[in-house]
């Protein structure tokens, strides 16, 4: 994984945890103006076409089409601001470093260090590209990695909160989503 690590504070450890994921992964700190990417893994790359350094530092925002992302985007930003919340999944229209639009399910998790929320672990599935069985396989995926790095973050003092078991299928927020609202931001 690629780190921004102005204060010394990311952990190997945790970095060590996301860059074996083959799922797309990113990290952002939000006690920096604007929470800008502190991590971002191959993944994550090779999905959106950016580089690390293209990425890193700034808000994913940069993902969002010219017009932006519609509503989703306050959706977003209210998961972050509510404390009673730990994950959230959204699908965002995003644009590759190439100009390609796609859709993005995106899975949202807050990480709390000394009882503060601190980063936002992301996690991206590009919808567009992938069938039934490729989400299968990334919801698995996934719930692996979350495993893996809530063992690691608490060793390193850290609680990742929520569990990503309380969320609902990928499929159902798919069903759930008219596909039809985000075409026109595509």
């Amino acid at each position: 994984m690629q780190w921004l690590d102005k204060d010394g504070e990311l952990p190997k450890a945790l970095g060590t945890v996301l860059d074996k994921s083959k799922v797309s992964l990113s990290l952002a700190d939000l006690r920096m103006k604007d929470a800008p990417l502190v991590g971002v893994n191959k993944a994550f790359t090779a999905m959106t076409g950016y580089s690390a350094k293209e990425a890193l530092g700034r808000n994913c925002r940069f993902l969002q089409p010219a017009g932006g992302a519609g509503p989703v985007r306050q959706r977003m930003r209210d998961f972050i601001a509510d404390a009673n919340l730990s994950e959230g999944k959204f699908l965002v229209p995003n644009v590759k470093a190439d100009g390609a639009s796609f859709l993005n399910l995106v899975y949202l998790s807050k990480l709390n260090l000394r009882s503060e929320i601190v980063y936002i672990l992301g996690s991206q599935f590009e919808v567009v590209q992938h069938g039934g069985v490729a989400l299968e396989m990334y919801e698995t995926a996934l719930k692996q990695d979350v495993r893996n790095l809530r063992a690691v973050a608490g060793e390193l003092g850290m609680v990742m909160l929520g569990t990503y078991e309380q969320l609902a299928s990928s499929h159902s927020i798919i069903a759930e989503m008219r596909l039809s609202d985000y075409r026109g931001y595509l």
